[in-house]
């Protein structure tokens, strides 16, 4: 039997909401009493078809070890098919965002995205000038970002109804004093390999390639490993992370990684040659069939950089470029940036709040793509359009099921039910974190960026709350 709350009657404009208020206050009752298989009994047959009992316990148990108790509650954010409540706790807050049918819990997210208690009420330094509800809506969210003792600078992209609007916080170095602006520039992480996914879904448009080609076709020399049981690894595999093989990239560590500062490691990065690469790539074991289980990998892509490379007869910087810097005009975005540039980087910190060394330079066994919010809007937008037909081959599930999980040309995919597909990717590199979302569907997307060295996931609550937001029904 579900645990119930004994409240007084609910008085409120409409049943929905109190049917809402019910659900929260019997979550609250069983939370309390740590009956945590209560509130899995909560959900009604749609949430026990998608959610099963552990993940539920764990969820609420965990999170209990955090908050104690729950003393009170209350309806922050009403955004019609879903709520958010904030569950003030002996030890700290915690926010549910609920959705609610036939008086049952439907879905629930459950974390500590929620301004904690003792939070300073230090300002916040922020160019968001606070004019139009959108400024509001950010600004709510971000300043929970923000208030983490981790937090840096945040750079907000939001492209909505045809137009772009851009909002920074914070510094970008500590101390400083100096706001982050449009031209800021952040490392993205592994979204560089949605950029190399839209460069094959190019070439496949331009008919240079087919995403079924054996990728052996495109590499010098010979490869008879690259195959499982006579089955080759094909471009697509190699774009779905799907290409038989469990090795994450092609670079050798040297002895006494673990505690190698970062900044040593990333000179080691530079010298390493791209023989080795090569070498490493002859060595590459193929241990199931390719197209069946997703193993992610940087690897993947940078055999897909080489491929591109005997397609076009030209580096892959120089393909990069020719794209993204003249077709989308994202001329401060590279794989290889300037030195003249580097003194326009946010700085990047580590676990512990050092400050560290950019990578200005891709290499041969890992690129990185730098980027600005205004640059990164750029391809949000591009995204969000589609109207290039490589940029929608790369949208194309090839592996997964987007009412669950899918994988385009590097992106992932995800359908929305109301919204239509979601198509998404992070990235993490060391002292940055970075998120890019497109609906196409709804003319929407988001770029977040920042740089401190963890919270990528609460980014994707940050984006996830901006996006219930503004899309209210």
């Amino acid at each position: 039997m579900a645990c119930l709350l004994s409240i007084a009657p609910v008085h409120s404009q409409n049943a929905a909401a109190a049917k809402y208020r019910q659900v929260n206050d019997s979550m609250v009752a069983c939370f309390n009493r740590n009956d945590f298989k209560g509130i899995y009994r909560l959900g009604n047959d749609f949430f026990k078809a998608n959610q099963s009992e552990d993940d539920c316990v764990n969820d609420f148990s965990s999170e209990k070890k955090n908050t104690g108790d729950i003393t009170t509650t209350e309806l922050s954010a009403d955004l019609g098919g879903v709520q958010y409540f904030t569950w003030y706790g002996k030890n700290a807050n915690a926010r549910l965002e609920l959705r609610v049918e036939d008086g049952m819990m439907k879905q629930y997210r459950f974390g500590g995205f929620v301004l904690q208690p003792g939070t300073p009420p230090a300002p916040i330094l922020t160019n968001n000038p606070l004019k139009t509800h959108l400024d509001s809506v950010v600004h709510q969210y971000a300043v929970i970002y923000m208030a983490a003792p981790s937090a840096v600078s945040l750079s907000i992209g939001v492209y909505r109804n045809g137009e772009k609007h851009i909002y920074n916080y914070g510094e970008v170095k500590k101390g400083s004093g100096v706001v982050p602006n449009s031209n800021t520039i952040y490392q993205v992480g592994s979204i560089a390999k949605t950029f190399i996914g839209i460069l094959l879904g190019r070439a496949v448009a331009d008919k240079k390639m087919q995403l079924g080609d054996d990728v052996r076709k495109y590499l010098p020399g010979s490869y008879p490993n690259l195959s499982y049981k006579g089955q080759p690894i094909t471009l697509q595999d190699l774009a779905n992370h799907t290409g038989g093989f469990r090795q994450f990239n092609f670079i050798t560590y040297p002895p006494g990684i673990d505690s190698m500062p970062w900044n040593d490691f990333m000179h080691y990065l530079y010298a390493y040659p791209k023989e080795s690469v090569i070498n490493d790539l002859h060595r590459l074991k193929v241990d199931t069939l390719p197209g069946v289980e997703r193993n992610y990998s940087v690897g993947g892509f940078i055999i897909l950089g080489m491929a591109l490379e005997s397609v076009y007869h030209q580096p892959l910087n120089t393909i990069f470029n020719d794209y993204y810097g003249k077709t989308l005009h994202m001329g401060n975005t590279w794989l290889n940036a300037p030195e003249s540039d580097s003194a326009n980087f946010a700085i990047p910190y580590d676990e512990k709040g050092h400050a560290e060394l950019p990578m200005l330079r891709s290499t041969p066994g890992l690129f990185t793509v730098k980027s600005t919010v205004a640059d990164m809007l750029k391809y949000v937008e591009a995204n969000v359009k589609e109207n290039d037909l490589g940029i929608l081959l790369s949208h194309k599930p090839g592996w997964g099921d987007p009412t669950n999980f899918a994988v385009g040309l590097g992106w992932q995919v995800f359908d929305t039910w109301e919204w239509g597909l979601k198509i998404n990717h992070s990235g993490h590199d060391a002292g940055y974190n970075a998120l890019c979302t497109a609906y196409p569907n709804e003319g929407l997307g988001f770029v977040l960026l920042q740089n401190e060295n963890g919270r990528q996931g609460t980014l994707y609550i940050l984006e996830r709350s901006l996006f219930q937001s503004l899309q209210r029904k």
